[in-house]
C-alpha cells in the first residue's frame, strides 16, 4: 500500500518548512508528498526544489491567485497523485511523528478517516515558527508541559497520543463512540474513492462547505464509510490571522449552503478532476 500526503498551502512558506521537517521525521515515511499551492510563489517553488527525502517523491502544483480556489488546487494534486491512499493536510497543520503510521494502520477498504487538530495559540506557534523549539521536542514534552501548553492551546486533548494497535486506543473508541465528520484540514481516503466522485467540486469557490462537507456528502452517497482516527493521527494547527474576512464569511454563509442543497442528489460532481 502506497501512501501520499497532499499539503494544501497558500502564502505560508514558514509553516511549510516546519511541516516538511516533521514529515522527514515520520516513523513511517510516505511514498510521495504533493504540495498543492493555491497561488504561484517563486519562494515556494525554490524551496520545493531543495526538498530531499530519500525514497519519497516530491511534487508541486500551483496556479494563478484568483481568490479562494482550494478545490481547483486540490484537484491539481489529485490528477498527478500516484499513491493508492492519500492523507490531506492543511498548510498550517504540523503532523505528529506517527501520523502516517496511524493513517496507514487504521485504513480500511471503502472508508474515509477523519482527523482533528490541536489549536496552538500565538505563543507556541511563534516558538515553533522561529525554531526556538522543534516540533519533536514539543511533541515529546506534550504531557510534561501540560500547564504551559493549555494556557495557549485549544483542544489540548486532541494531542494525546494512543497507539492504534493498543488496548487503550480501542477502549477509547468504544467509550467515546460518537458520530464523526470530515474536517478539511486533516483526513485521509483511498485515491480511487475520490476519483469515483470526480474529486473536489470547483463550483465551490468560498471557504465553506466545498472542501469538506460537500466531499463527505458525496463520498457517503457512493457508500464510503466515515470513521475517526482521533488520538492516533494527530496534527498541531499553527495560529495565524484569517486569510479571509470573517464578516464576509458570515454574510455569505448562505451562498455555498444553497449551492450544496441544489446538488444534494449529485454525488459525481461535473466541475471536478474531469469536466463533465
Amino acid at each position: 500500500m502506497t501512501v501520499g500526503i497532499v499539503i494544501t498551502i497558500y502564502k505560508d512558506l514558514e509553516s511549510l518548512k516546519i511541516i516538511i521537517n516533521a514529515i522527514k521525521n515520520q516513523m513511517v515515511l510516505p511514498t510521495e508528498i504533493i504540495i498543492a499551492e493555491d497561488n504561484e510563489s517563486e519562494e515556494i517553488k525554490d524551496f520545493v526544489l531543495k526538498i530531499n527525502i530519500p525514497n519519497v517523491s516530491i511534487k508541486h502544483t500551483y496556479q494563478k491567485d484568483e481568490g479562494w480556489q482550494r478545490n481547483k488546487s486540490t484537484n491539481n494534486a489529485l490528477r498527478i497523485a500516484q499513491s493508492e491512499y492519500l492523507i490531506f493536510l492543511d498548510g498550517d497543520c504540523i503532523p505528529h511523528s506517527k501520523l502516517v503510521y496511524a493513517h496507514k494502520l487504521l485504513s480500511k477498504d471503502n472508508t474515509l478517516l477523519c482527523g482533528r487538530r490541536v489549536y496552538l495559540g500565538p505563543t507556541f506557534s511563534k516558538l515553533l515558527r522561529k525554531k526556538i523549539i522543534q516540533i519533536s521536542k514539543f511533541e515529546k514534552n506534550y504531557i510534561k508541559d501540560i500547564f504551559d501548553i493549555t494556557k495557549d492551546t485549544r483542544h489540548y486533548e486532541e494531542g494525546l497520543y494512543f497507539d492504534p494497535k493498543g488496548f487503550f486506543y480501542n477502549l477509547l473508541k468504544k467509550v467515546l463512540r460518537k458520530k464523526t465528520w470530515l474536517i478539511g484540514c486533516h483526513w485521509s481516503v483511498w485515491r480511487n474513492d475520490l476519483l469515483k466522485i470526480n474529486g473536489f467540486d470547483e463550483d465551490f469557490n468560498m471557504p465553506l462547505y466545498g472542501e469538506d462537507v460537500d466531499v463527505e456528502r458525496r463520498l457517503r452517497g457512493i457508500g464510503v464509510k466515515i470513521e475517526s482516527c482521533r488520538n492516533a493521527a494527530i496534527v498541531y494547527h499553527l495560529h495565524h490571522e484569517k486569510v479571509f474576512n470573517s464578516n464576509e464569511e458570515v454574510n455569505d454563509y448562505k451562498i455555498p449552503y444553497d449551492l450544496m442543497q441544489s446538488k444534494k442528489d449529485q454525488f459525481i460532481c461535473k466541475n471536478g478532476v474531469e469536466k463533465l
